[in-house]
């Protein structure tokens, strides 16, 4: 039945008196055998963000710290590598001791820890994940009645765009990498002010909706014709067809009003260099958009990259990028650290201020975005210079909707990095109970930031 369709195949259908044709995934088939409230009531909505950053802070083995606070529990002191918090300290908890458990597994350098705290999983390669990160589980929870169930963004102007979000493990999302990129997704073609009096439903949105149900006929005998496995992918891709459908759907309702939104202006595109001033420029800019997306309510769900994992920015004038400095700098005798790591860890740190500034900055009903979201920010490794996966620095920044009892510093030395995530999912409300595999799993969650 099925011989009809090959990896160049369509599905065909009619839609509105016009064909409509739907790509097919790469099937096993098709390979060979390698291969607060508003004014009506209702609640203002909680959002959730991770932020990632390369190269962790500086905790070194001889007691060189610069990040990690004396002091648990609320009241924490700034530290100089947290000092870009200062002015929202009461609004971030610091976690610190926590590790990345590779169950046996080898610590693959700059992608065991983040793939570790996203997934619950100590990955077996580099590259991919051995299972989806957790932030698509929070999307699927409160993602779905907005236009875009997540937004990703990439500020570090490297060389290949980077994202670490994934329903899979082996598909990344595609993230934005520039500001006016970022602004035409959210505010160019297809957004609609939801503060307009003249909102009408667009008609190219209408025509788009319901290509599953045009191709019905050949998608049903498709699935009739091939094995368990491609039947599985082909549900899989279905399903995020239908996903996406579904966030057209959202696109064909009138809006809830939104006093926090202000449309901005296109912004100006950024110079393509790596240097830390010129990618903490470009992420402050596209927090600003990001953040006023969020106020409009057009996602609920986003990831924002500072700097990969293997860094690539620098300060400029110097021949060297952070990733080598942080090797070839020998640990000063008498400070117990390595300064220019430390330095360069501070810059990199001032980006996530900022980014929180903006979201603060934002007036939400009786308070500020920032304190309606919660933003899990985190690195790959504890200490660069030796790989480390343990003490990797973990941040929960705002108030979730009054259920984040932030400004706290939690300190658990040897406990599993998959903790912190369990807590950031239960804090915006999804349905998860536990999270990990292995030696990292857990139904643990660190109750004493919960309110």
């Amino acid at each position: 039945m099925t011989s009809r369709f090959d990896r160049r195949s369509f599905l065909r259908g009619m839609l509105g008196g016009a064909a409509v044709y739907m790509g097919i995934p790469v099937l096993d088939r098709f390979l060979n055998g390698n291969g607060s409230a508003f004014a009506d009531g209702s609640k203002l909505p909680v959002r959730f963000g991770t932020y990632f950053w390369g190269l962790g802070l500086t905790d070194t083995p001889t007691g060189g710290t610069r990040w990690v606070p004396t002091k648990t529990g609320a009241g924490y002191e700034i530290t100089p590598e947290l000092e870009s918090l200062k002015p929202v300290k009461d609004k971030v908890s610091v976690f610190s001791g926590f590790r990345a458990i590779p169950d046996g597994r080898a610590n693959l350098v700059h992608w065991s820890g983040h793939a570790s705290i996203l997934s619950g999983i100590a990955p077996a390669a580099t590259g991919w994940f051995d299972g989806p990160s957790f932030d698509m589980k929070i999307a699927d929870a409160i993602g779905g009645s907005t236009r875009f169930k997540t937004i990703d963004v990439d500020a570090s102007i490297s060389r290949r765009p980077v994202s670490y979000s994934t329903r899979t493990g082996t598909t990344f999302a595609t993230p934005e990498t520039t500001p006016l990129a970022l602004y035409a997704r959210l505010f160019g073609g297809g957004f609609q002010d939801p503060n307009s009096d003249n909102w009408k439903p667009d008609p190219s949105i209408m025509l788009r909706q319901s290509v599953l149900s045009a191709v019905k006929d050949q998608r049903q005998a498709l699935m009739a014709g091939v094995g368990k496995a491609d039947q599985i992918k082909l549900d899989q891709y279905f399903t995020s067809v239908r996903e996406m459908e579904n966030q057209l759907a959202v696109q064909l309702q009138k809006p809830d009003k939104r006093e926090a939104c202000t449309v901005p202006t296109a912004p100006k595109d950024t110079p393509r260099t790596a240097s830390v001033d010129v990618v903490n420029a470009n992420a402050r800019t596209m927090a600003k958009l990001l953040a006023m997306a969020l106020a409009c309510d057009q996602a609920r769900v986003f990831n924002f990259v500072h700097t990969a994992g293997t860094s690539e920015t620098y300060i400029a004038g110097q021949s060297k990028i952070y990733h080598q400095i942080t090797h070839d700098e020998p640990t000063d005798a008498k400070l117990g650290y390595q300064p220019e790591t430390s330095k360069l860890a501070s810059l990199v740190m001032q980006a996530f201020g900022d980014f929180l500034i903006e979201m603060n900055a934002i007036k939400e009903g009786g308070g500020t975005l920032l304190d309606n979201c919660l933003v899990m920010a985190f690195s790959d490794t504890g200490y660069a210079k030796i790989h480390s996966i343990d003490n990797i620095p973990i941040f929960l920044a705002g108030g979730a909707g009054g259920k984040h009892k932030a400004g706290q510093h939690i300190h658990a030395t040897g406990e599993s990095v998959t903790r912190v995530s369990l807590t950031a999912q239960q804090l915006v409300g999804a349905p998860v109970g536990e999270f990990g595999a292995g030696a990292m799993k857990t139904a643990r969650s660190i109750t004493e930031v919960m309110a």
